[in-house]
């Protein structure tokens, strides 16, 4: 069985991820591969398998044997619709299609159209209401140009009640693992139809590997044994970077003025509490902070309007400020930046739009943060959360005295108190040099309506 999906599209190339499931490695070589009809190469050599061969930490079984590779398709046509096919031999070809981002933002009658979701859960009855919610958006003219996965597309330690009172042998591990990822990404009651309509840029979470990882947490319980949590976290790291990419490296992209730079604050997090990001994504991060021009939009996997956790140890999730070091500089770089910047991201079990404005040389430059989650709440997601429903962003965030960001207030829009189960449309437009955005919140519950519960325009800043 194959399977085609396009992750990060830009204006001239698409990123292609080609799947073969089932199919003997001597066959490999009559997979086909045409993009608007036009053949494109698939090289036998850059084939990659799942499981990994060899691995320090854990010795595959096999659970899930199948050959990917990221294909990368240029030469395209800006703001153009393009379809994908891939075949074996004379079988019967799989479909995606995609569409190439316009080359400047355009005003509010043609907006670059962003999904951004978070934490879905395939356990939940209700997750496969997800792809007829975005099929309708597609009916109602509302075709993204990407889809922002902001973290927890999959949930490799739930149901919570499997892995907080069960243990399991590391072969069983690697049998659930990939059973979560094939009901996610090849089932149709998962996101099979969703991801092959569209753009995908993947940012992952804790939850692409366990609650609060890299730390042993009680709710999965052989997370526990040094040795079962390495097997875990290695087993964890190889299926995201199969079906999601690398992400411990930061993608950027542009539509200026918009600047989207794409920083997972999981995979290279240490167990201390001393570190979020790898060398690598701090060089990504300042050059992208510290550029002058547009206005950035920056996407996490965590907010960054959250004061530090009250509750650490075993039962915890750290929040980006309970990594003080690195928090604080990643707000001071956010804080002192010469341009405006707005924070896509997810995690907390419900939607939120807050900001914070600066002074700057007479214009007003604003962080705003929008929380789009869940898409599809875990089991036992309410129970387990440590926010307990919908909460405010704090009036002041944890940073030390005389950071830039204690000379304002963040201010939390009251219209949007929401934990309800859906996406949120974001549609950005320009006037002149002013960039706005429309916030739509769709529910799974708005299928019937075929409306929005929430929708409001947002000022993001000026492009200078």
């Amino acid at each position: 069985m194959l399977y085609l999906l396009p992750h990060l599209v830009t204006q001239h190339s698409a990123r292609l991820w080609l799947c073969a499931r089932g199919v003997d490695r001597t066959q490999l070589g009559s997979i086909c591969l045409r993009v608007n009809g036009i053949d494109v190469p698939v090289p036998v050599k850059d084939w990659q398998g799942f499981p990994p061969k060899s691995s320090a930490s854990w010795q595959p079984t096999g659970a899930m044997p199948l050959h990917y590779q990221f294909i990368d398709k240029g030469a395209l046509k800006s703001d153009r619709r393009y379809e994908a096919s891939a075949s074996l031999n004379d079988g019967e070809p799989v479909q995606a299609r995609f569409e190439t981002l316009p080359e400047q933002l355009g005003d509010e009658t043609r907006p670059l159209r962003v999904l951004l979701s978070s934490c879905y859960f395939t356990g939940n009855k209700r997750s496969r209401l997800a792809s007829s919610l975005f099929s309708q958006l597609d009916r109602n003219g509302l075709r993204s140009h990407l889809r922002i996965w902001a973290g927890d597309q999959v949930y490799l330690d739930a149901p919570w009640y499997e892995f907080a009172i069960k243990s399991h042998s590391v072969a069983e591990l690697e049998q659930r693992h990939c059973s979560t990822y094939a009901r996610t990404w090849f089932a149709d009651q998962g996101l099979k139809t969703v991801l092959a309509q569209g753009a995908n840029v993947f940012c992952t979470d804790d939850h692409e590997l366990w609650n609060n990882a890299p730390h042993p947490s009680a709710t999965a319980r052989d997370t526990s044994d040094s040795t079962k949590r390495k097997a875990w976290q290695a087993m964890a790291r190889a299926l995201g970077q199969t079906f999601q990419g690398d992400t411990a490296n930061g993608q950027r992209f542009r539509v200026p003025p918009l600047d989207f730079f794409v920083l997972d604050t999981r995979v290279n997090r240490g167990e201390c509490c001393d570190r979020l990001f790898s060398e690598t994504q701090w060089r990504q991060l300042r050059a992208w902070a510290g550029e002058p021009q547009g206005l950035g939009v920056l996407v996490l996997g965590q907010p960054i309007f959250e004061g530090a956790s009250k509750r650490r140890g075993d039962f915890g999730d750290y929040r980006l400020a309970d990594y003080e070091r690195d928090y604080v500089e990643l707000m001071d770089l956010l804080g002192r930046s010469t341009r405006s910047t707005a924070v896509l991201t997810g995690d907390l079990h419900f939607s939120r739009i807050a900001w914070s404005s600066f002074p700057a040389g007479g214009k007003e430059r604003r962080v705003t943060e929008l929380i789009s989650s869940p898409l599809s709440l875990v089991a036992g997601g309410q129970l387990l959360s440590l926010f307990g429903g919908w909460v405010a962003a704090p009036a002041k965030a944890s940073l030390p005295a005389r950071h830039p960001f204690n000379g304002t207030t963040l201010h939390t829009e009251a219209a949007l108190r929401s934990s309800a189960e859906g996406t949120m449309l974001l549609e950005f437009y320009r006037r002149g040099q002013r960039v706005f955005c429309t916030v739509s919140q769709w529910r799974l519950d708005d299928l019937d309506a075929s409306r929005p519960s929430f929708r409001q325009d947002y000022f993001l800043g000026i492009s200078s």
